[in-house]
This record gives C-alpha cells, sequence and structure tokens, in this order.
C-alpha cells in the first residue's frame, strides 16, 4: 500500500488564490490527495477541492475563485457593508451577512455532510464558549465550514451541533498541521500550504518572510536577485475596525506560531511555499495590499501554480509518489 498524501490548508482570506494555485501545481504533477485538513479560508478550499480531489476539480476551483460570487464574499461592496453597520448594532449582529458564503458553498459542493465527500476531511473551528480548537469530520458541511471562516465582528458566530457556539479555525489553529499529525501514518506525507502573508510555517533560515537576509533560496527554490526584502502587507480598514483587524491579526498570527513550532520538526511535514516565496522567486511582480485585496486574484493563482512547480521539481519523492499514484 501506498502512502497516503495529507494536505493541509491555512488561512489567509483573499490569498486563498494563491493557495488554489500551489493545489493546481500538485494535482497536475499527479500527486494523490487522500486527506484534506483545512481552517478558515482553507477550509472552504479543503471542502470545494474533496468533492473529487483530482486535477478537473483544481481547475474547476481556479474557476470558482475568479467568479464574481467569491470576490463578493471575500469583499462585499459598501452597500452591503453599509447595511452591516446596522445590523451589527443588534444583539447578535454582524458587519457582513454570511448568506453569500453559505449559497457558494451550497452551490459548488453537493452534499450536506463534511463526511460525505470524496475523501476525508477535517475543518477547525475555535469553540467561542470553551475556548479551545475544535475538529470537524462530520456535521453539517455548510454550517462547519461558515463556522471555521466566522472572524469575529465580521462575521456571526455558528451554532453547531454541539450546542456551542464557534468562530474562525483561525484564532487558535490556523493551520491545522496537529489534525494531520494525529492521523498521519509513520510512512505518510503531509504538505502544508499556508497562505498568510506572514506565514506561521515559515523558518528564519529558509522562508523569504522570515528573513531579512536571502541566503540564495527560499523554501528550497531560488530566489530572484536584486529584490527588496520581503515585508507582509497587513490588515486594515477604516476606524475602530482597523484597529480590532490588525490586533486580531497579531494575536492570531501569535497563538498559530506557537502551535506549529514543533510540528515542522517532524519528517513527514513538507511546507510548500508561501507567497514571500514567490515575491523572491521573480513569480509575484506586486504584492496584495492585504488579505482582503480581491484585485490580485489572477496574479496569485499563476504565482502559486508556478512556484509549486519548481518547488516540486527539487522533492526526490514527487516523482515516485506520482508514479505510485498512477
Amino acid at each position: 500500500m501506498r502512502p497516503c498524501t495529507h494536505l493541509v490548508l491555512g488561512g489567509g482570506a483573499a490569498m486563498g488564490a494563491y493557495q488554489v494555485g500551489a493545489l493546481l501545481g500538485l494535482l497536475e504533477s499527479g500527486l494523490p490527495v487522500d486527506v484534506v485538513h483545512g481552517s478558515s479560508v482553507g477550509a472552504l478550499n479543503a471542502v470545494f477541492l474533496a468533492v473529487q480531489p483530482d486535477l478537473a476539480r483544481a481547475q474547476e476551483l481556479t474557476r470558482i475563485w475568479d467568479e464574481p460570487s467569491m470576490v463578493g464574499v471575500l469583499r462585499p461592496g459598501w452597500p452591503a457593508r453599509l447595511r452591516g453597520l446596522t445590523r451589527s448594532v443588534r444583539p447578535g449582529g454582524a458587519l457582513l451577512d454570511a448568506r453569500p458564503l453559505r449559497r457558494l458553498i451550497e452551490r459548488h459542493v453537493p452534499t450536506g455532510d463534511l463526511s460525505a465527500l470524496a475523501v476525508p476531511v477535517t475543518v477547525t473551528t475555535t469553540c467561542l464558549d470553551c475556548g479551545t480548537a475544535r475538529r470537524h469530520d462530520t456535521g453539517d458541511l455548510a454550517d462547519v465550514v461558515l463556522a471555521s471562516c466566522a472572524l469575529p465582528g465580521l462575521f456571526r458566530p455558528v451554532q453547531l451541533a454541539d450546542g456551542h457556539l464557534h468562530v474562525d479555525g483561525g484564532i487558535l489553529d490556523g493551520v491545522p498541521i496537529s489534525a494531520a499529525l494525529e492521523m498521519a501514518a509513520p510512512e505518510d506525507r503531509i504538505l502544508v500550504i499556508d497562505c498568510g502573508l506572514a506565514p506561521v510555517t515559515g523558518r528564519v533560515d529558509v522562508c523569504a518572510a522570515a528573513s531579512d537576509v536571502l541566503a540564495g533560496q527560499a523554501c528550497g527554490i531560488p530566489i530572484e536577485p536584486g529584490l527588496p526584502a520581503y515585508v507582509a502587507p497587513e490588515e486594515s480598514s477604516i476606524g475602530a475596525l482597523d484597529a480590532v483587524l490588525r490586533a486580531f491579526t497579531v494575536a492570531r498570527a501569535a497563538a498559530n506560531r506557537s502551535a506549529v513550532r514543533e510540528a515542522l520538526d517532524d519528517p513527514r511535514v513538507h511546507v510548500v511555499p508561501h507567497v514571500a516565496d514567490a515575491w523572491a522567486a521573480g513569480l509575484l511582480e506586486t504584492l496584495p495590499t492585504g488579505p482582503r485585496d480581491v484585485s490580485r486574484t489572477a496574479d496569485l493563482l499563476r504565482a502559486g501554480r508556478a512556484v509549486t512547480e519548481r518547488w516540486l521539481a527539487g522533492q526526490s519523492w514527487a516523482g515516485s509518489s506520482a508514479t505510485e499514484h498512477r
């Protein structure tokens, strides 16, 4: 029996487009996908892919990310935001309406339960009542994914079947490597796609986001000499919400970095290059202005695909894994 391949898909809002480009690069190489673990926008990509985790579905996923409905979910227009201001002052209110995201999920994932997908999927949420990260492999698919994407203040918490309120999985476990480590056998492979603009899986000695001095390689791919050092764009908004989102980003990054630090030493774990590495390699000419910048979707899709192809070319296991799958 061949080793299983686990995909770990982290959060990053509109940077999920970069993650989809990376997925396309992996599936084009013939790499099998056996289990998927997602949090926040990574949960959304996880269930979209797990309908049928093959190249055709990865190509379809790139088209989904180009849809106007996806743009509206990631960055609603001013009319929707103004309506949200009225709702947000009511008990249990939130700035953004989650119904467009629910419709997007129900349109593209033709199953009601998380356990009914073609391959096993775990989705991470944060239980607001008990203050812990929770993993789900069964339950109402749309509810669980909505909860995993429910950034506090922007979306309402979601009450799941356990009776508790759940919010964004990224608060405590935005790159759910631990879920994969608990399921994976010793011979299995875990591929991590952290699409955060300030990645928590970056190592100081190899990741372009973690060091001011690039030593010729960024996550295993050659860098382009003469480019400026990578500086992660920050979350921003207007008024009081700006401070809330920026503080949330800092707190989330600290929690997630701590959660994944030891897991990166496991030999089963392989980190796919980040947005920062694509920038350092000259594959992304203009950085997004922040995690909700939807104007760079096409660029991010191309960069994620291209940098993953380069990275796979340097992985000794990549060719054998694809051959075994065929």
